[in-house]
């Protein structure tokens, strides 16, 4: 294949700190288990048909799950710049494979690597963090903690396009009335660190379950007394969040409300990316992350939106997505001779494997 240019844009695999936990027990909260296929993955584009190419990889946020990371300790809530050192570097060694796999890629001649922060990986933030990732990854390493526009593409996580991640990009830090600066978490981060990382312990699949309204339906009918044990934590969860102050939570009772009340799973950025295709007249091509769900839609000639999906299971409960789901799924921007690309929404199916872990 003669000499070509590629864009390859990846999304939400949520690295923790591993499969098992210091004590040897399984890390629960660890939803990345496919080290393996993704080392496969770069390693197809690095050295297979595209090996001469200039190659552009874009992490487009949640890579790490900054939120998962020692949720025992006290401060669980907190990513100050010294715990999100921590947390990122209990990732590294919790997936070397994964970490040496992007090194060896970003190392080579004509490629490079691009990560878009998402509310996962707010720690990310820091510039610490940054170098951090530079020295394992590599120096040339670039951040984006919004979107990236470049060569009529538009790439962001998708977070802020809804109310309960949404995060204040320029201003990012508290520093009033706290010992050292913390990050500004936004509302879905408390949520899921203090009312969904608890409640997987006990159900795993908690997280992955879809439509929950759909699950709440049978787990009042199949699993009754953890249904209601969970609404009544769900009910002293919000009467704490909005009732007790605290500066690192400002979030008011109204806040909560609207969330909820506009809160759907799954969600959908199909409106969000049209309104920038078609607001900025030169953008042709958008790729969201976020929904864990993967999208390519065409709104129009030369107007075109990918969601890349997740990278980690799914359990659908509607008769159209029934059953578990696992595909690694990720977008590919293809550019001719003459500078002109195509992008498409593809599948990594990898090769064959006897064997595989069940998380």
């Amino acid at each position: 294949m003669s000499k070509s240019k590629l864009k390859l844009i990846v999304s939400d695999l949520h690295l923790s700190s591993g499969h098992f936990s210091p004590d040897g027990s399984r890390n629960i909260l660890e939803e990345f288990y496919y080290d393996h296929p993704f080392v496969e993955w770069l390693e197809y584009y690095d050295n297979g048909p595209f090996a001469k190419s200039e190659i552009e990889l874009v992490l487009n946020g949640d890579i790490l799950n900054h939120l998962a990371v020692f949720p025992e300790e006290p401060g669980a809530d907190l990513l100050t710049e010294k715990n999100s050192i921590e947390r990122t570097e209990a990732i590294l060694a919790g997936h070397p494979k994964f970490f040496e796999a992007l090194k060896t890629f970003a190392k080579k001649p004509n490629r490079s690597v691009v990560y878009l922060m998402g509310n996962h990986d707010l720690g990310v933030a820091w510039p610490k963090v940054q170098q951090i990732l530079k020295n394992q990854i590599h120096p040339n390493l670039k951040f984006f903690l919004k979107g990236y526009e470049v060569d009529h593409l538009y790439i962001e996580h998708g977070n802020n396009f809804l109310p309960d991640n949404r995060i204040d990009t320029d201003n990012l830090f508290l520093t009033r009335g706290e010992p050292e600066p913390v990050l500004k978490m936004p509302w879905g981060s408390f949520f899921v660190i203090h009312f969904m990382n608890p409640l997987k312990k006990e159900r795993p699949y908690i997280g992955k379950v879809y439509p929950f309204q759909m699950y709440l339906k049978w787990a009042l009918i199949h699993d009754t007394f953890f249904a209601f044990k969970t609404i009544a934590h769900l009910i002293a969860y919000f009467l704490k969040l909005n009732f007790v102050r605290d500066p690192k939570r400002n979030f008011s009772l109204k806040d909560s409300w609207n969330i909820l009340r506009d809160f759907s799973f799954p969600f959908h950025l199909n409106k969000a990316a049209k309104k920038i295709l078609f607001g900025k007249p030169h953008i042709r091509f958008v790729s969201f992350g976020h929904t864990h769900h993967p999208v390519y839609l065409q709104f129009a000639s030369g107007k075109e939106y990918i969601n890349t999906g997740s990278w980690n299971e799914l359990i659908g409960l509607d008769v159209g997505n029934l059953g578990q789901q696992l595909r690694f799924t990720f977008a590919e921007v293809f550019y001719d001779e003459a500078g002109e690309f195509r992008a498409s929404l593809k599948e990594w199916k990898g090769s064959y494997r006897e064997v595989v872990e069940i998380p």
